[in-house]
């Protein structure tokens, strides 16, 4: 994918990930949207007109490696398909050309709030120990005893801002989804957030998307994943999501 779309990369202007860090996005909407790469090629005029891609040590798309870890029953995937507020995500994830690592936490505790715990760790964790085990504890009134690894994801992502410095944009490709038994590529398709701080009222992106009828749609990569790893597993709320992405695919 990134061999396509390498020239249109690469014509974007750049800024560095000190002035990417000077976007503050604390009180912040989110926007997700599934598209096919042929989209995301037609996508790029206007993100060249509006928006600056992250470099780092001449490198504009980053390699990512996420460990998710669940219950043997599944629990945090059941409580997101029952649509459950008070809802567990637990990850370690690996930035590859940084080398760095972290063991994460992600709460849902309301719509529009979400209750984080990040930890810098030496390596990206495969198993959790006691303690970590016991922090997770403490984040739900539900019992937790076993938590496995059930899930490893990779991912390849363009960091962008828009030139007002009130909008992070970014855009994951080439996902893939490996268990103990088998390794399922996410295909033709790509994962594009939208992060808008509120007090801003325009988009440029979010309108060239309305206009061009490509609508937000709410997804998981972690969800997902489980999903196409696990076809028996229950997910009769998740079927219009999996329909437009096999449709996406065709």
């Amino acid at each position: 994918m990134f061999l396509k779309l390498k020239s249109k990369i690469d014509s974007l202007n750049s800024i560095g990930l000190n002035e990417l860090e000077t976007v503050s996005l604390l009180n912040r909407v989110d926007s997700k949207y599934v598209v096919t790469l042929s989209q995301l090629d037609f996508i790029f005029q206007c993100l060249k007109s509006n928006y600056l891609v992250l470099e780092i040590d001449g490198i504009r798309a980053f390699s990512y490696e996420n460990n998710y870890f669940d219950t043997p029953d599944f629990l945090f995937y059941k409580d997101h398909h029952n649509g459950y507020a008070n809802r567990l995500k637990v990850r370690s994830r690996k930035y590859v050309e940084a080398n760095l690592s972290f063991f994460e936490i992600k709460k849902k505790e309301r719509i529009t709030r979400t209750n984080k715990y990040r930890e810098v760790i030496p390596e990206i964790l495969t198993s959790l120990n006691e303690e970590r085990k016991n922090i997770i504890q403490d984040y739900t009134r539900k019992k937790i005893e076993t938590l496995n690894l059930v899930l490893q994801n990779n991912f390849q992502r363009i960091t962008l801002v828009n030139k007002d410095f009130t909008e992070r944009v970014t855009i994951d490709t080439n996902l893939t989804f490996i268990d103990d038994h088998q390794e399922c590529s996410f295909g033709n398709i790509a994962i594009l957030e939208i992060k808008k701080s509120k007090s801003s009222n325009k988009s440029a992106l979010t309108t060239f998307l309305k206009e061009n009828h490509i609508r937000e749609q709410s997804i998981s990569k972690y969800i997902y994943g489980v999903m196409l790893l696990i076809p028996t597993i229950k997910k009769n709320d998740f079927l219009p999501i999996i329909k437009k992405i096999n449709n996406l695919n065709k």
